[in-house]
């Protein structure tokens, strides 16, 4: 082969790796959110390439099928569901391709909410799948009366006739695995979930965490009543909902609800409440393991969610004047 033909196939080789590489990429890298995705008996390679790349899970039919006949998995690839995501490549959705599985639902619960709330979440999402389950919310939030704060916030899979009990293993061994990881010992489990779930409420962002944790603590420290509205929010829907779909965090407090009797009233009673007022996050956890050292002992977030700190009292009524534009 002349010289000029050899250099000419290896410059077209390498733009062909190099663009199969870029099609090979993730559609978004930073979307997690999962899809169910189907492959009914029988389906063929060029139709399963479709249905991915209409679901927005692949970037090129041709660089799937490519990577799957490379891969010599076309006779693996199984019929039925999977669970897929935006920011898997497409050599790891052809992996996954080949593990089929059950018909699952995936749910996520957030960080912060609370029993009834999460209660909620995940019944609304198993009756929207229309898939079989013997899930109670009712029962759930009897079941769960000594348990809010373990209850770790995730994406679950839950297949077909889950139950309640599934439901709070589930959560409850998460929790576990996380606690663990974090080191968290018997001893500090509960006062560490207790100023986590405050952390989880009144922290606006990540990067917020450790300095509003470091704040709390400076209060607890001192002996100071921490003024959370969090736990007032808790107190008073605690005592006033009587159904599970309710306003469980009222974004209006009034001056009564600053006074409500209740040892979750952390405007009324100085030190953590007696339980935790929510379910936390990772992020919130290893927050109140590790507070911030700081010299802050107030914060406040404006109508537009950004933090203002304050050493002193009186900076703190000043920042309350110039952001909230009250008791001026």
């Amino acid at each position: 082969m002349p010289r000029y033909l050899a250099s000419l196939f290896l410059v077209a080789l390498i733009a062909i790796v190099m663009v199969g590489s870029f099609y090979a990429q993730p559609v978004n890298k930073s979307d997690n959110n999962r899809k169910e995705f189907v492959i009914a008996s029988g389906e063929n390679l060029d139709k399963i390439a479709s249905d991915l790349s209409r679901a927005g899970l692949i970037r090129s039919r041709t660089v799937f099928k490519m990577i799957v006949l490379v891969k010599n998995l076309s006779k693996k690839i199984q019929a039925g569901y999977f669970s897929l995501t935006p920011a898997q490549t497409t050599g790891e959705i052809v992996v996954s391709l080949t593990k089929a599985s059950i018909r699952q639902v995936w749910i996520t619960l957030p960080e912060g909410l609370r029993r009834e709330e999460m209660a909620n979440l995940v019944l609304d999402k198993l009756v929207e799948s229309k898939m079989p389950h013997h899930f109670d919310p009712e029962e759930f939030i009897r079941a769960t009366t000594k348990l809010e704060g373990r209850l770790f916030p995730n994406t679950y899979a839950f297949a077909p006739n889950v139950t309640t009990q599934d439901v709070i293993e589930k959560l409850t061994g998460e929790f576990s695995k996380v606690t663990s990881s974090l080191n968290l010992q018997a001893d500090q489990q509960n006062r560490i979930v207790i100023l986590a779930s405050i952390i989880e409420r009144e922290a606006g962002a990540d990067e917020e965490r450790a300095e509003v944790a470091g704040v709390l603590t400076n209060r607890l420290k001192a002996g100071a009543a921490l003024r959370v509205d969090a736990t007032v929010q808790y107190a008073v829907s605690s005592a006033r909902c009587r159904i599970r779909i309710c306003d469980w965090w009222p974004k209006s407090l009034t001056r009564t609800d600053i006074a409500f009797a209740s040892p979750y009233n952390t405007y009324q009673n100085p030190g953590l409440p007696p339980a935790p007022i929510g379910n936390p996050g990772k992020a919130s956890l290893e927050a109140a393991l590790k507070p911030k050292a700081t010299k802050y002992w107030y914060y406040l977030h404006d109508s537009s969610g950004q933090i203002h700190y304050a050493v002193t009292l009186e900076e703190h009524n000043q920042n309350i004047c110039t952001y909230l534009k009250k008791d001026c």
